[in-house]
């Protein structure tokens, strides 16, 4: 056996394990035993919306040692 048949099996093989691994796991899915993960009305917002800028308005000033300190 070459080397690039070997390549080309080892490829191959991760492939199927792969494959057989994701169907594994949808086989086996039980839809009962999980919580949803989209956001929720009391989930804390990651950041606010009223900070984000447009286009064509200045950026926000770069921070100094002397605004963080």
């Amino acid at each position: 056996m070459t080397g690039i048949q070997k390549t080309l099996l080892a490829i191959a093989a991760f492939v199927a394990i792969a494959v057989g691994t994701f169907v594994y796991f949808i086989a086996n899915w039980d839809a009962t035993r999980t919580q949803p993960i989209g956001a929720t009305d009391n989930a804390p917002a990651f950041f606010s919306f009223q900070i984000l800028r447009g286009l064509g308005q200045r950026p926000s000033p770069a921070l100094t040692m002397r605004t963080i300190a």
